[in-house]
């Protein structure tokens, strides 16, 4: 089973692939007006890390098709545990998609805080 996994207080970056419902990689991430990757307890609660666009996630990086989301410290400095996480990208009123989340090429919704050893 695949998840993102940090210890919790800190640094974390992820590429994630970004592709379409016909499963094709997505090539203009750069003209979407709204990114946003939140991280919950569970899906109806209140976020718990919110990285947007503007603040975290860099668009075609490293290559087109890619947003690399970048986790500081202050973001993982909650309970460990397991959570929910998602993705949703704007490019207009009309245009909205949650999309799928791939960590190491497999699907998943799962963000998991461990405990950090040395604290």
């Amino acid at each position: 089973m695949s998840e993102w996994k940090v210890k919790k207080g800190n640094t974390s970056i992820q590429d994630i692939l970004v592709k379409d419902r016909d499963n094709a990689i997505v090539t203009n991430l750069a003209t979407a007006t709204k990114i946003v990757f939140q991280v919950k307890e569970k899906k109806q609660n209140s976020k718990k890390i919110e990285k947007t666009k503007a603040d975290g996630i860099a668009v075609d990086t490293p290559t087109t098709g890619y947003l690399r989301i970048t986790l500081k410290p202050s973001d993982t400095a909650i309970t460990p545990k397991r959570y929910v996480m998602g993705l949703e990208i704007t490019w207009s009123a009309n245009e909205i998609y949650e999309t799928r989340i791939y960590i190491d090429d497999n699907e998943t919704y799962d963000f998991v805080i461990e405990q950090d050893t040395i604290q």
